[in-house]
């Protein structure tokens, strides 16, 4: 279940890097800068849900 969680985690941060290299890139003219912005995000809230189901 660990690696299923850590793989599901990864899939979840390249998603939002996709969309915040798109949603950023064409409103801010910020393409990298979104995709790491909206990555960093989905992954701190990976790790907290994570932390807080841990049995």
């Amino acid at each position: 279940m660990k690696k299923f969680r850590t793989v599901a985690s990864i899939v979840i941060m390249f998603f939002a890097a996709v969309a915040g290299y798109f949603i950023c890139g064409a409103g801010l003219q910020e393409d990298m800068g979104g995709a790491i912005l909206f990555a960093v995000i989905a992954g701190f809230a990976c790790v907290i849900y994570n932390m807080d189901n841990m049995r």
